[in-house]
């Protein structure tokens, strides 16, 4: 209410005479940070400074330089008006005033490093990990998995750990486990090392839209029909349940919060979130608090998974045991089985303290019967993956097509298809890649890639690699890069793929040895991340709604039977030719 003083002072009277000791507040209104200047320039006084975030330190004077280059350039048309340039073109003292109104100038002269932890983190309000119905909000995370493992070429390597957590269920709806190998080389140039990559976390989405298939070699009570799932609901509703799947419910997320390293912030994971109608909410750097759940989730994956694995190296270097590195230790295949079935088996079916019904509020749930209690309020519609955007959650590579193929990660890829004969020499007329096509590979099994037919049926192509045949064993980009990097040292040309299917062929052998008497179990089968369950295309029949009678289809003419005892039968006539 906006009143006068005179009014305020009667209303008190009042209020004293009737026998009311009132107790009156009076706020000031908070003076806007921009004061009386135009929005639009605060913003780009923002803009220009927070170019600056990463770079060495400049002077105020040339920000307001550089405010002005940008308002004279974004604003031609408007200053043209005498008003509109009064308001739009600030005089020195009046960008200074403002530049310290809005904290602009304390954050310019802050050292570079505050500079750029400030401009890493997103701009508010930060939405709070709040849901009521599963999928609403999913914290997805990475962590160091704190086990020991062997990896393709039985060393012993480290493991990460990446999961997405429903928040409305506490439901963990997929997990990741992939290998950590530390490159060779120097910073930048370093080759075979990995890590959690954009595409592993491609492969956990796609988790979250299919059904975890339930293993023999698990516990019974692991599956979906012992558990507090409503199964018989679930199996009505999507015929995927009705095989023998896991204790693990299918959750299609809206919202994740993820936070900023590299693999989340890349554009293919933004392009399949845009696919799957997923919406990013990216965690300020160093704020925990911004992914509760995850953290707390860390917590309880290594007191209640992690610790109980062979090859537990503990909480740090100093608790870490004597000789783990020599002991029996699992492959990262193993781990990623142990993992899923620990999820259905366990933390599914665990009583979780947060999680209370408002219909049961004395009883605590699992997130399993948390997720029963929710689904019949919310519903459940099934969203399996097609075959189409299966293609498009592999990686894209933009190619020319030739007489020889297609080349992809300076691998040939050829196909005996008469719509690829077709695309040779042309153009995609996509301008913005210089009307390349676009192809999909999957660096977990390389050996077939996808050509997209932007001009004629705008179907998918699939092409192989040339020396498929030359390779008997599993590989993978990892291995492919590794042979690379083998025959160059050697002397040889990265273009040389015969000379590095030879060198793969010799890496694969030896990996086949094994490891040494200290291990006892070695890997087989290298690792090839995740499968994607995607929808069957629907087979077409090409007789259907044809009838045909039998009577009227003629005979195809017997073929003549050479042979030294047999006469050749004369050819009939043309008149007798049917």
């Amino acid at each position: 209410m906006e009143i006068s003083a005179k009014t305020l002072e009667s209303m008190r009277l009042k209020w004293k005479r009737a026998g009311e000791n009132p107790l009156v507040l009076i706020e000031r209104r908070p003076r806007e940070s921009g004061h009386r200047t135009d929005p639009r320039v605060i913003e780009i006084m923002r803009e220009v400074v927070m170019s600056h975030s990463r770079g060495s330190g400049v002077d105020i004077q040339t920000v307001w330089e550089e405010v002005l280059d940008v308002v004279q350039d974004r604003f031609k048309a408007e200053l043209e008006d005498p008003q509109e340039a009064q308001r739009l073109l600030l005089k020195r003292a009046t960008f200074y005033r403002r530049m310290e109104d809005t904290g602009l100038a304390e954050y310019l002269a802050a050292p570079t490093r505050r500079r750029a932890q400030r401009a890493s983190k997103p701009l508010p309000p930060y939405r709070p990990s709040h849901a009521r119905r599963p999928g609403e909000v999913v914290q997805i995370d990475t962590s160091p998995l704190k086990v020991k493992a062997l990896g393709d070429d039985a060393e012993v390597i480290s493991a990460e750990l990446t999961s997405a957590i429903d928040v409305a269920s506490r439901s963990n709806s997929a997990v990741m486990v992939v290998p950590v190998v530390t490159g060779e080389g120097s910073p930048g140039k370093r080759i075979g090392g990995r890590a959690t990559r954009a595409y592993d976390l491609v492969l956990l989405l796609a988790q979250c839209f299919a059904p975890l298939a339930w293993r023999p070699h698990w516990d019974p009570l692991a599956l979906a029909a012992n558990s507090a799932l409503p199964y018989e609901d679930l199996r009505d509703a999507d015929e995927r349940f009705a095989r023998a799947v896991a204790a693990r419910p299918v959750i299609h997320p809206r919202t994740v919060i993820i936070d900023q390293g590299s693999p989340y912030l890349s554009d293919h994971f933004k392009y399949v979130c845009d696919m799957l109608d997923i919406t990013i909410v990216y965690a300020r750097k160093d704020t925990p608090t911004d992914k509760p759940i995850k953290e707390r989730f860390f917590r309880t994956l290594g007191s209640r998974f992690s610790q109980h694995v062979v090859g537990w190296t503990g909480n740090g270097f100093a608790h870490r045991g004597l000789g783990i590195d020599k002991g029996p230790l699992y492959p990262i295949n193993t781990l990623q089985d142990l993992a899923e079935q620990w999820v259905a088996l366990e933390y599914q079916q665990t009583p979780h303290k947060g999680l209370r019904s408002p219909f049961t509020p004395g009883l605590i749930l699992s997130p399993n019967e948390m997720y029963a209690q929710l689904m019949p309020m919310t519903g459940y519609r099934p969203r399996p993956i097609t075959a189409d955007e299966a293609r498009e959650l592999l990686i894209p590579a933009w190619v020319k097509i030739s007489d020889k193929g297609i080349v992809i990660e300076n691998r040939t890829y050829q196909s005996s298809d008469r719509r690829m004969r077709l695309l040779i020499e042309q153009r995609s007329g996509i301008n913005e890649h210089n009307d390349r096509f676009k192809a999909r590979y999957n660096p977990y099994h390389p050996e077939v890639a996808y050509l997209f037919d932007h001009l004629y049926t705008q179907e998918w192509i699939e092409v192989e690699f040339i020396y498929r045949g030359l390779l008997e064993d599993d590989w993978t980009q990892d291995l492919w890069e590794r042979a690379t990097a083998a025959v160059v040292d050697n002397g040889g040309r990265k273009e040389d793929q015969l000379a590095i299917v030879k060198a793969m062929r010799a890496l694969r052998r030896s990996l086949r040895q094994g490891p040494g008497k200290a291990q006892k179990s070695a890997p087989r089968i290298p690792f090839q991340g995740l499968e994607v369950a995607a929808k069957p295309e629907p087979v077409v029949d090409p007789y259907a709604g044809v009838s045909i009678d039998v009577e009227t289809v003629t005979a195809y003419p017997a073929l003549p039977i050479a042979g030294r005892d047999i006469d050749r039968p004369s050819a009939p006539n043309d008149a007798d030719a049917p």
